[in-house]
């Protein structure tokens, strides 16, 4: 087998803490990553121990000071967090080697210490050597804004960047105004106007260079109006720019100076959306920083911003990046840093799982010697699903892998983007050594004080995907009558066989779709499933025996009464070929609850067409701390790709599997499914059947109900439900080409909810509520909650 990697070289994304009312901090913030790789896009987390009051503008607070703070941090995921004063992340939960302080950034390069992250000497240098030497018929606009007032250096900082005013910094400067010779120019209004007209390029730009940036946004060009005496106005801006492509700074101080500029850069941006011919137009938005006073802006935009009607668009609130969006959005993200990116192909041998490859630098570095300079984004797939690699892991930005992969586990990171790492050293190969899911998993719950082992059942799960080499193997035993011929086979007294053309027969009868009837018939065979082979009636006991091919032989040994009896080679046509089950297929009660496993498996394998990817691991018995013991037929880590911005947090998923039968859900499976559910908050749970919906009893749809009424309860810590429950039924595993296609086929409310949330049913969170209106008669998530305020 192959597994597809993908490196990408990106800068270090930085994370600096700091109140928000510290304006001497945070203008060392802004001069930092004037002279870092990438640093307009590193985040300033906002600091407090309570929120203040001009959080919101309403006087509802709807998060915590804590939320708040982590909310930045999973948006951003930063690679190191930087303390604007000691001990501001002593509560995160970030890993203590990965905290740094201000003065850790920029050292001086004959201190020969350890550096973190990619200054800029470097870039100007390159820059300088491959083209600013030369004399340009046409010289570019570089510009380096200086404040003549104290309070006015921030907000150049910030929007233009600045240079460090220590002694042994102030080389940064000086190479800059050596390679670019850009205009000094002091900040006025009249200044500030002349400069968003033209085409400029500033310090704080220069650090883009060798950067291709992907935005994954749907924000409208945008003013933002703020006060330059406002430190907290600055962060906003910050943070803002960094997500979104068109963001522009409109001091309130200069907005008089500026307003011609700021009503032609909405006329100029009022435009058609390109590619749209229903007329649909972009519209400019005017927002308005939090420290403006809300009755001031209408009476601001009326007097400075107003232009014709029909382009303007007001926004009084701030984006909630740091809060999870509603499903029905179009999501916000960070955009995605791109200096280089190396996709390549590994062969994975049965005994050695092994990857070599190259770290990425960029080109113009030659100092990152024994540095944390750059990060290198590893994304790995197997498309087989057979369970020998391990590619998608539990995100956790704050702590360091929980699997040794190379020399070292402090610097690995698994985040939404990939597995992270910072090479220290240039011309190093990596060599790491993967894992197959279920030694992942294991590792995990070790890491988490379970011990865990793998059940007879969870053998057997594992061995059918194997056997029908992974999910599109699979797929030839998602018919309801294959399974049970399968099982129905493994029942027969000693040969467990079934005579050639009836099983050929049989399959054919079960599979609806014609084109796919020889196919299945086929990979049942060439997979091993099934094997051909001779019964012959023994002339001792009268009993009938089956037999390898190989096997065959004049003089044969009866499988019942172990007697020798010659083969009838006068009567051959009497011998019956035929097809025996065979491994973990020839195992009773539908091979111990395998079949329903791995087609649960498989579902999630395949939601979302392809969007999503998965770790997965069959049958586990678990020690839980508690010392309570439980068991998961199967356990899933689950995440939706995107094909633009990071992917989804990683989903932790229990499931329980069940075959036929009136009463299989018992109050047992409910009991511990809910007991994993208390020991990993926030996960998933599911429960998958082969029966039809119609045959789950009313006795297991109360139960059901009840875990997932409890499962709905809202963890304010965690900021979302305490366990979504998802029922997968026949339905579901025996679907076809997609659950959506399933769904309309069956048509009625069915019908109705594949086509509303077609989208979103990858969203497990929306996939639990959509199944449990469907087999549990509950109302919607959203009614549901509606209902329950309207109690209280």
């Amino acid at each position: 087998m192959s597994i597809n990697i993908q490196i990408r070289l990106r800068p270090i994304r930085f994370g600096f803490l700091v109140k928000p009312d510290d304006s001497k901090n945070l203008t060392k913030i802004f001069e930092i990553n004037t002279c870092l790789w990438g640093g307009q896009f590193n985040p300033i987390i906002p600091y407090f121990s309570r929120v203040p009051s001009w959080w919101e503008r309403i006087n509802f607070k709807f998060d915590n000071a804590k939320q708040i703070i982590n909310g930045y941090l999973d948006f951003f995921e930063p690679d190191f967090l930087v303390e604007a004063e000691p001990g501001l992340s002593e509560k995160l939960g970030f890993d203590s080697d990965r905290v740094l302080q201000l003065h850790e950034i920029l050292k001086y390069d004959e201190q020969k210490l350890r550096r973190f992250g990619l200054t800029l000497n470097d870039l100007y240098r390159h820059l300088y050597n491959k083209e600013f030497q030369f004399q340009k018929r046409y010289k570019q606009n570089f510009i380096q804004i200086k404040a003549d007032k104290k309070e006015l250096s921030s907000f150049t900082a910030c929007i233009f960047g600045n240079f460090p005013r220590q002694d042994l910094l102030d080389y940064f400067e000086e190479n800059y105004q050596y390679v670019f010779e850009p205009s000094i120019l002091v900040l006025n209004g009249s200044t500030l106007n002349e400069v968003y007209r033209s085409n400029y390029i500033s310090p704080l730009m220069i650090g883009n260079q060798e950067l291709e940036i992907n935005y994954n946004e749907n924000q409208p060009p945008t003013l933002f109006i703020l006060d330059i005496s406002k430190s907290r106005d600055l962060i906003d801006f910050w943070n803002l720019r960094a997500i979104h492509k068109d963001m522009l700074a409109i001091p309130l101080q200069y907005i008089e100076e500026l307003s011609s500029f700021c009503k032609e850069y909405i006329l100029k941006h009022h435009r058609p959306l390109p590619g749209n011919h229903n007329g649909v137009m972009i519209h400019p938005t005017c927002m308005f920083s939090r420290s403006i006073p809300e009755g001031d802006i209408e009476q601001i935009h009326k007097q400075y911003l107003l232009v014709e009607s029909g382009s303007n668009t007001i926004q009084t609130w701030y984006p909630p990046i740091w809060r999870d969006q509603p499903n029905y959005t179009v999501r916000k993200t960070r955009p995605i840093l791109n200096s280089k990116t190396i996709s390549l192909i590994s062969a994975i041998e049965n005994n050695n799982s092994k990857i070599r490859f190259d770290s990425i630098y960029p080109d113009f570095s030659i100092h990152l010697n024994g540095s944390y300079g750059i990060a290198n984004v590893v994304k790995l797939r197997d498309d087989t699903n057979q369970n020998q690699i391990a590619t998608v892991f539990p995100c956790n930005y704050k702590n360091s892998f929980f699997l040794k992969l190379g020399f070292s586990t402090d610097s690995y990171l698994s985040t939404t983007e990939g597995v992270v790492f910072f090479p220290e050293f240039q011309n190093v190969t990596e060599s790491w050594d993967l894992v197959d899911c279920t030694t992942a998993v294991n590792t995990w719950f070790n890491q988490n004080n379970i011990k865990a082992a793998v059940s007879d059942a969870g053998r057997a799960t594992q061995q059918i995907i194997q056997t029908l080499g992974g999910f599109t193997g699979v797929s030839s035993i998602a018919h309801r009558e294959i399974v049970k011929l399968l099982n129905k086979i493994s029942q027969k007294p000693i040969t467990r066989s079934a005579q050639y053309q009836k099983f050929q027969n049989a399959v054919y009868k079960a599979i609806k779709n014609t084109s796919q009837k020889e196919n299945v018939f086929k990979r049942l065979i060439e997979k091993k499933a099934v094997e051909l082979g001779l019964e012959v009636k023994c002339d001792n006991c009268g009993n009938w025996s089956w037999y390898y091919v190989n096997q065959l032989d004049y003089e044969l040994t009866c499988d019942l009464c172990l007697k020798k009896y010659p083969f009838p080679i006068t009567c051959p046509s009497k011998n019956k070929w035929s097809y025996r089950v065979i491994g973990p297929f020839a195992l009773p009660d539908y091979s111990r609850g395998g079949y329903s496993a791995s087609l649960a498996i498989r579902f999630f394998a395949n939601l979302g067409l392809r969007s999503s990817n998965l770790t997965w691991s069959a049958g586990q018995e678990l020690s839980l701390p508690s010392r309570e013991k439980v068991e998961a037929d199967f356990i899933l880590w689950y995440q939706r790709q995107t094909h633009v911005g990071p992917n989804y947090q990683t989903e932790i998923i229990f499931g329980e599997a069940k075959s036929f039968g009136k009463e299989i859900f018992e109050q047992d499976d409910i009991d511990k499914m809910k007991l994993l559910a208390e020991t990993f908050p926030g996960s998933i749970l599911v429960f998958a059947t082969m029966k039809k919906p119609e045959d789950l009893s009313s006795k297991e749809i109360i139960k059901l109900r009840k875990l997932s009424e409890w499962g709905r309860s809202y963890n304010k810590e965690r900021k979302q439900s305490r366990a979504p429950v998802i029922i997968l039924t026949g339905t579901e595993l025996f679907a076809g080409y997609s659950i959506q296609q399933s769904w309309i086929e069956k048509g009625g409310n069915f019908k109705k909810l594949a086509e509303s949330y077609s989208p979103y049913i990858q969203n497990l969170r929306i996939l639990a509520d959509l199944t449990q209106q469907l087999y549990l008669s509950m109302e919607s998530y959203n009614k549901w909650l509606e209902d329950k305020w309207k109690k209280k």
